[in-house]
């Protein structure tokens, strides 16, 4: 029923198949529904995902040789495609699923690379990555995407266990951010695993901003926030926002905070003491203990120093 890249053939899928779509229909994938949905009870009626025209047809001479290279140079293992549905690339760290259109496959392999470099930069600074396999689910478009993860369109994506199901790339690619959502994503989920979940919101954003280089995007996104007022917020407020994530310019402005508040830290102590705070509360989840363990000081005190950048006090 699937086609390998080296036919590229269209074929249908059967029923059993069709049960379990990949996105860019009515189903976010197998078991990978909407969570806020259940959640809430909400029932929304699907969006209908149509192959944009420009990206329905096959892939051309140029684009089969790149999709060769790719697949050496990443390392790839699987890669299959369901007119209809959809397809997936995977290697052994990376799994990624792109919506109908056979020349979809250029946005799945520009994930999956991007996925594969923050790869690389965690094993660069952490001494390590997760060997746990991410599913990268990317939506068609933004309607697929908000549809299935019951998220607002000026998020990213969403991370649940080992899947982060992202806006579509070549929205994200677009609007310029692609080369940096890509690894980002990554790296945000990557952190999650690796400290089961024991390190702070702000933390698992911020660094992962800061080593993705988002600095550019986010400080862009001032001009957003600033009918807030002061840009600079408390650290208790800036997780607190983050985790709830509800408004676009409030949790814009608790994202620049992340990212200045793990700049600060990165100036006065490098990255590998903070990846070693990072890498500890995968140990303990005491904050504290980490905090001195890799800097020498106590949480509260590492705090005031990560809000040097606003020349105020951390503490409540």
């Amino acid at each position: 029923m699937s086609v390998s890249r080296s036919t590229i053939g269209r074929r249908r899928a059967g029923a059993a198949f069709a049960a379990c779509a990949v996105i860019g229909l009515a189903v976010w994938g197998c078991d990978k529904g909407s969570n806020e949905q259940a959640k809430t009870g909400a029932k929304k009626t699907a969006p209908r995902y149509v192959v944009p025209a420009a990206l329905d047809r096959a892939l051309n001479p140029t684009e089969l040789d790149s999709m060769r290279s790719m697949k050496i140079s990443q390392k790839i293992t699987r890669d299959e495609y369901w007119d209809g549905y959809g397809g997936v690339l995977a290697n052994d760290f990376v799994e990624v699923w792109y919506p109908d259109g056979e020349v979809n496959v250029l946005q799945g392999a520009a994930t999956l690379k991007h996925a594969m470099a923050a790869r690389r930069k965690l094993t660069e600074v952490f001494g390590r990555a997760p060997e746990k396999r991410a599913v990268i689910i990317c939506s068609g478009n933004v309607e697929m995407y908000t549809w299935a993860t019951g998220r607002e369109w000026w998020t990213y994506s969403t991370i649940d266990g080992d899947t982060i199901s992202l806006q579509a790339p070549i929205d994200l690619y677009t609007r310029g951010l692609l080369e940096v959502v890509g690894p980002r994503e990554y790296i945000e989920w990557a952190m999650v695993e690796m400290t089961h979940g024991n390190a702070p919101r702000w933390v698992q954003e911020g660094f992962a901003s800061y080593l993705a280089g988002e600095a550019v995007i986010l400080e862009d996104m001032r001009q957003d926030f600033v009918v807030l007022g002061p840009e600079a917020i408390k650290p208790a407020e800036t997780e607190r926002v983050l985790k709830e994530e509800k408004d676009r310019r409030e949790s814009r402005r608790a994202a620049y905070n992340a990212y200045r508040m793990t700049e600060e830290i990165v100036k006065k102590h490098g990255e590998t003491a903070m990846a070693a705070w990072i890498n500890a509360l995968a140990d303990n989840p005491d904050l504290d203990a980490a905090s001195q363990k890799a800097f020498g000081e106590s949480y509260n005190a590492l705090l005031d120093e990560a809000m040097a950048w606003a020349a105020i006090e951390a503490s409540p």
